[in-house]
Order: structure tokens, then C-alpha cells, then sequence
């Protein structure tokens, strides 16, 4: 017995992550839901496929009973897990292991296995036993038969070992992985790769770990810590935006909305401390929107307006600094000059479209930098009360402002 979870937006939303987790667009997710269903598809049936799915994922529909085979099977997750939203994991019988694919007689299932990308086929069990280990003890000549004449195996071809005299030649036509990610594929994705930090931030925040979230830099990701006053290195914080990460904050409760609202202290490599606004904030609040949240979204950007606020004021400040030491340095009348000290003033102001971070520094004496980097938010969504649109509107207005600072290039 398992409860459903009974708002649709949040069925919705964790369809579609799902969806995403093994599929790069709704789209291929409904051809292959339609190449499982009927066998073929036509652009026709995948728009109208599409369309139904789109108004399931926004939570306007729900999820039909006849959906499920299909969809369960795709994914590889049980009806529980997503009638629950994620919050019930059950095992499922759809999940592919070389024992059932041995007893099985379905040549759709056999070329589905053959074509995994994990090689499954290839490796044993926790019994150590192959595919065709069991294949063979259930007398499943179909199936051997089906290996052999796909050319997947063969058990005699004397052209290469025959003349040995040690075997036939038997062999097989599906490649093994590269052996340097065999027994190292765990270690070098924990040390390289930040998809485990990211996937187990996701689980602290169902599991309102606040412990866990500090301790997993929850807020941050590697390269802001390569952000500097300067404006170098370029860095490019959206090549990581995770949307598991990005729902599961956007569906949270109120004290992780608090959490990942804040601002927060980023140390750089020249060891200067640096305040941000959680990266993705402006996904997290159109996500929020979508899904009705107008009161979590409402405090998300109020911060966020803050925080730009600060941004500018900050910037103006060293702005003028910048200008005045540059006039007084000068050792004779600059009245003339103004624009043009200007112009070497802005020169150090940086703004990166790509991740809405602006910078700014500037020189008071040798080896000495002052200034600042930081992220600033923008924001738009349809949806919301006159409220929010409202406080998009001067979210956006502070944002505009910040950029109009650095003029004309």
C-alpha cells in the first residue's frame, strides 16, 4: 500500500525529470513511447503525444492507467514511484537481468537487451552465470538460435583459432567496453565528475538535511570559485545546471527555499571572499511560478531584488573611486578629459551575459586590486499574481540598471 501524491504539478514535474534523466527531449521520450506502443510512428501521432505529455508535465492533466506500461518501461521505474512523485521505490519487473531475458521468447525484449549500452549481455550475474549460461540450462533454442543468426555469436569459425586445435573459434560481434573504465568508472566519476554531489544535494533537500547541505557546498558550484574581480578566467556556470537540482528546490518546502534564497560567501583561488546568490535561482523561481508557488517565488525575488540592489550600489561606489584616483593621479587639468577617464575607468568592468555575473576592479597602488565579482538575477515568467509581475518587473529594472553602468562599448 502506497499514497499518491495528489497534486498533479508535482507528478508533473518529476515525470519530467525522470524523462530527462534518460532521454534529451520530451520528444524522443514520445517516439520511443510510440515505437513500444504500436511499433511505428509518424510526426502526426508524436505531435498529439507530445501535446498530451506537455499538459502532464505542467500538471493542467494526469497521467492514464494506459500510460503506465509504457511509460514505467522507458524509464525503468515502477507506477509507484511515479504516482508518488518519487517518494515510494519499489523494485520492478521490467528491470532487464540476463535470467529473465534467458526464459524469454519475445524478440522485441532480446533486440532491446542486445542493444544496451552497458553491455549487459557481456557480463555475468551475482550467481556468475551469463546470459547464455542460462539460456542453455532452460533449453531456450529460440533465443541461441536468434544469437547465432543476428551473428551476435558464433561457435565455429576456423578461419582464425581452428588451426590451433584448441577450439573452433567461437566468438562473439558485440564490443566490449574500454578496459580502462572497467573497476574505475566509480572512482574517477566521484573525483571528476559533479553529477553525484549534485544527485545526492537533490536527496538531502527531500530529506531536509540542512547538515548535509553545508556540507555538500549545496549553493555552490566548482568553478565560481574561479570568479574573480578581474573578470578572468572566463567561467561558465551553466554547462552544470542540473533540473533534478532545480525541481527538487523548486518543490521544496519553505526552509529550503530559505536556504538556497540567501546569500552566501564563495572563496576565489587569490582567496578573496566573494557574495553570491545561488546560481540557478532565476530557474528555481520561473519553476515555482509554473508549479503555483507564488509565495515561495515572491520571497525568492525580493531577495534576489535586495541583492542587485547591494550589486549596484557596491558597483557605483568603486566606479567613482576608480574615477577619482585615476583624476587625481593625473598631474595636470583633466577637465577636458572627463569622458575619456571615464571610458579607462569602465575599462575593468565586466559583465558576463552567458551567466549574469558582473565584475569590477581597479588599481589604487602597485600589486594592490580592489573591487568585487558577483551574480546578478533577471528573471520572466507568464504566470504569477499582479504582485509578482510586479516584483519581476522591478527585479528586472535593478538588473537593467546594473548593466546600463557600463555604457556604450
Amino acid at each position: 500500500m502506497f499514497t499518491l501524491e495528489k497534486d498533479d504539478c508535482k507528478v508533473g514535474a518529476y515525470l519530467r525529470q525522470t524523462i530527462y534523466q534518460k532521454y534529451d527531449s520530451i520528444r524522443k521520450f514520445c517516439r520511443a513511447y510510440l515505437e513500444l506502443k504500436d511499433g511505428s510512428t509518424n510526426d502526426e501521432e508524436i505531435r498529439k503525444l507530445l501535446n498530451r505529455f506537455s499538459q502532464i508535465l505542467k500538471g493542467v492533466k494526469r497521467l492514464q492507467i494506459d500510460d503506465l506500461p509504457y511509460t514505467t518501461e522507458l524509464l525503468e521505474v515502477s507506477c509507484e514511484e511515479i504516482l508518488s512523485a518519487g517518494k515510494v521505490h519499489v523494485p520492478i519487473s521490467s528491470h532487464m537481468t540476463n535470467y529473465d531475458i534467458a526464459f524469454s521468447h519475445d524478440r522485441e525484449l532480446w533486440e532491446r537487451y542486445m542493444k544496451r549500452e552497458d553491455k549487459l549481455f557481456l557480463n555475468c550475474d551475482e550467481y556468475c552465470k551469463s546470459v547464455i549460461d542460462y539460456a542453455l540450462e532452460f533449453k531456450n533454442y529460440d533465443f541461441i538460435k536468434y544469437l547465432i543468426s543476428e551473428k551476435f555469436i558464433w561457435f565455429v569459425d576456423i578461419s582464425k583459432w581452428g588451426y590451433w586445435g584448441f577450439t573452433y573459434g567461437a566468438g562473439t560481434s558485440v564490443e566490449r567496453r574500454e578496459i580502462g573504465y572497467i573497476d574505475t568508472h566509480t572512482p574517477l566519476e566521484i573525483q571528476y565528475q559533479d553529477e553525484l554531489r549534485i544527485k545526492t544535494i537533490a536527496l538531502a533537500i527531500e530529506n531536509e538535511d540542512f547538515d548535509i547541505l553545508d556540507l555538500l557546498l549545496a549553493r555552490e558550484m566548482p568553478k565560481m570559485h574561479q570568479a574573480s574581480m578581474t573578470g578572468y578566467p572566463d567561467i561558465n556556470l551553466q554547462e552544470r545546471k542540473n533540473m533534478e537540482l532545480i525541481h527538487a528546490i523548486a518543490l521544496s518546502n519553505d526552509q529550503i527555499i530559505n536556504y538556497f534564497s540567501q546569500e552566501f560567501i564563495v572563496k576565489n583561488q587569490q582567496k578573496e571572499d566573494n557574495t553570491f546568490l545561488f546560481p540557478y535561482l532565476t530557474d528555481v523561481i520561473e519553476e515555482m511560478l509554473i508549479n503555483g508557488k507564488t509565495d515561495s517565488a515572491e520571497l525568492c525575488i525580493r531577495r534576489a531584488i535586495s541583492h542587485n540592489k547591494k550589486a549596484f550600489e557596491t558597483l557605483t561606489k568603486l566606479i567613482k573611486k576608480s574615477y577619482e584616483f585615476q583624476k587625481e593621479s593625473l598631474e595636470f587639468d583633466t577637465a577636458d578629459m572627463e569622458d575619456y577617464l571615464m571610458q579607462q575607468t569602465l575599462y575593468n568592468f565586466r559583465f558576463d551575459t552567458n551567466n549574469n555575473i558582473v565584475s569590477f576592479f581597479y588599481n589604487p597602488a602597485k600589486y594592490e586590486h580592489v573591487g568585487f565579482v558577483t551574480n546578478i538575477i533577471h528573471a520572466e515568467s507568464k504566470y504569477g499574481t499582479p504582485l509578482i509581475k510586479e516584483l519581476l518587473q522591478e527585479l528586472n529594472e535593478t538588473f537593467d540598471k546594473i548593466v546600463a553602468l557600463k555604457g556604450d562599448e
